[in-house]
């Protein structure tokens, strides 16, 4: 039906009954360039307000095919054409309970429900706020909004703007998807050169304050220390910065001097970000996973034994589960968990974690003995695991001097190199002054078993002693429902999980894909019996991994409750962490 139809549909409910609004959402209407569709209509005026869908074939919107082909072109549409609507909405109405709302984005380029592009084909997703006078139907200005301001709204900000420019497109789309394809070539040279991660000269690593993601002005742009320097091709230009060998790497420094800084902005990274970011071009391993302390933490099943003897009482610590885990308990949980979900580089700050997961100096050994501190010190554990690295801040922490491969030292936000794979390069370091990675330090801690990597548990087996909890809040609700408390108290049913320390999630957002898509999971795995009756075997992170390259392909529109509110894809990586995280709200 065409946009006329729509409004004699509206001006036929002037002053009729508020629930009529509901019969919009009855069929789909067709405005000639996209349709409208209604996903939800509110009850009344003060209810949460009503969504509606566009759809438009990218031809339509004149952009060329070949923005609906590769992954990286259709993030970059899709993240591009999101912020270009985002900021034309808020210039129109600035107030968050106007009659057309829309999320903004942080620096982050994300798999978005609000605006997706796939399958030739781009669907947008807003709050609209239908009016009335009380109970009654305001159709004059309904049609307005309808009618009106939404297919304003669809030219200025969702039509090829640049059709007559060089590429056919604007010239910040192409630099949207050349920051997403040199990504893409970046992270695939890393394993070739035996790097974790990429910091390119030029990059922005300070923020313009703690509450800020904008860069900052007048900082220092970063420049690799040439021991560390590698050149790498991408998107056909040579790009020099600097590379992080595989490995142990101590970031070293003085206070304020940008230590902690630079593991902030490699954390931050395994998302891409924005033209103009500063961090665009950091390039970091994708399963990467900051691992910090996190005091009353919700641990259920962990094998916590390679870091944790048994404890006092004879508690074993193979299986270990606690609702309320200690620092240095919940440290090594983090670890542990990280290392189950495929993590391949562990980002760590001193500032952050329980200094005694960290080190036990020799006093202490001499003074409590090892039958008296269940606690294994990430020194004696750390060279013995393999295939794995490790980017650690220490100002304080000198043991990890001893053990590093490489060591960076931060000077008023210059990038120094001190050791390089193992050998001293700075000017007067001697291996008596930091010691040698290659000495005593790196050889097994006599007495202590070999370290025993983790294998990732069955998703099914996990979750199953959670399914009870995974229910309707009362008898009149259909669906379980998925909230946020705060900014980060994922509520899942009856089930809560902490997500503030979980992975690298950046937004409410994020929160909510992870939430809705372990709702999924858990229910599929619940309901998933093969014909035997028996629970088929998949692993937490087959789970995880196959749901994400599903929303990669297609969005969140086939997920359940996938259009229901705004919501972003996380690393799968991450989504395990909440997982990890979830417990019943009553403990």
């Amino acid at each position: 039906m065409y946009m006329k139809a729509l409004y004699q549909k509206i001006r036929s409910l002037q002053g009729k009954n508020y629930g009529l609004y509901k019969s919009l959402a009855d069929r789909s209407w067709d405005f000639g360039d996209f349709v409208l569709e209604f996903l939800h209509v509110q009850g009344d005026p003060y209810a949460p307000a009503s969504r509606v869908m566009i759809k438009a074939s990218l031809l339509m919107l004149g952009f060329p095919s070949e923005w609906g082909g590769s992954f990286e072109r259709r993030l970059a549409l899709s993240d591009y054409l999101y912020r270009r609507l985002s900021a034309l909405v808020r210039e129109k109405y600035p107030d968050r309970d106007a009659a057309v709302v829309f999320d903004t984005a942080g620096p982050e380029m994300l798999v978005r429900n609000a605006l997706w592009v796939d399958n030739g084909e781009l669907r947008a997703c807003l709050q609209v706020r239908l009016p009335g006078d009380g109970r009654k139907i305001q159709a004059e200005a309904a049609a307005e909004i309808l009618t009106m301001v939404l297919p304003d709204l669809v030219s200025a900000a969702l039509y090829n703007s640049g059709e007559s420019k060089k590429d056919g497109v604007e010239p910040e789309l192409v630099e949207h998807y050349r920051v997403l394809a040199e990504r893409k070539e970046i992270l695939s040279q890393l394993e070739e050169r035996g790097l974790c991660a990429f910091v390119p000269d030029g990059a922005v690593l300070p923020r313009a304050s703690g509450l800020s993601e904008l860069p900052m002005e007048g900082a220092v742009p970063f420049v690799a220390p040439e021991e560390m320097a590698v050149t790498l091709v991408a998107n056909g230009r040579e790009i020099r910065g600097m590379g992080i060998p595989k490995g142990i790497t101590v970031i070293s420094g003085g206070a304020f001097h940008g230590k902690s800084t630079l593991l902030q902005a490699l954390t931050k990274s395994v998302y891409p970000h924005i033209p103009g970011d500063g961090r665009e071009g950091i390039v970091v391993s994708e399963s990467a996973v900051r691992v910090g302390v996190e005091d009353g933490r919700s641990v259920r099943g962990t094998d916590l034994s390679q870091f944790v003897r048994d404890l006092p009482g004879g508690i074993s610590t193979k299986n270990f589960t606690t609702a309320c885990a200690s620092g240095s308990t919940s440290e090594a949980a983090n670890l542990m968990e990280a290392m189950e979900a495929g993590s391949d580089v562990f980002l760590i700050d001193e500032d952050s974690s329980a200094v005694n997961f960290l080190i036990r100096d020799v006093r202490v050994r001499k003074l409590l003995g090892d039958d008296r501190e269940p606690l294994i010190p990430l020194t004696d554990r750390i060279r013995e695991i393999k295939g794995r690295s490790f980017i650690l801040v220490a100002g304080a922490c000198g043991d990890f001097l001893d053990l590093a491969d490489n060591i960076i030292v931060m000077a008023s936000y210059k990038a120094e190199c001190a050791r390089i794979n193992g050998k001293n390069v700075a000017a007067g370091l001697s291996d008596s002054a930091v010691g040698s990675a290659a000495g005593d330090a790196a050889k097994v801690v006599p007495g202590l078993p070999a370290f025993v990597e983790p294998e990732c548990r069955d998703f099914a087996e996990y979750v199953k002693p959670l399914l009870p909890s995974l229910r309707p809040a009362s008898a009149v609700e259909r669906q379980v429902k998925v909230k946020i408390s705060g900014d980060t108290l994922l509520q899942i049913g009856f089930l809560v999980s902490d997500t503030s320390k979980a992975g690298a999630l950046v937004d409410k957002q994020q929160r909510f894909g992870a939430g809705f898509m372990l709702l999924n999971l858990c229910q599929n795995a619940a309901s998933n019996n093969d014909a035997n009756g028996e629970s088929s075997k998949a692993t937490i992170m087959k789970r995880i991994n196959a749901l994400c390259e599903k929303i990669k392909n297609v969005g969140f529109r086939n997920l359940p409750q996938g259009l229901s509110r705004e919501m972003s894809l996380p690393r799968p990586i991450d989504i395990a962490c909440v997982l990890y995280r979830l417990r019943d709200n009553g403990r």
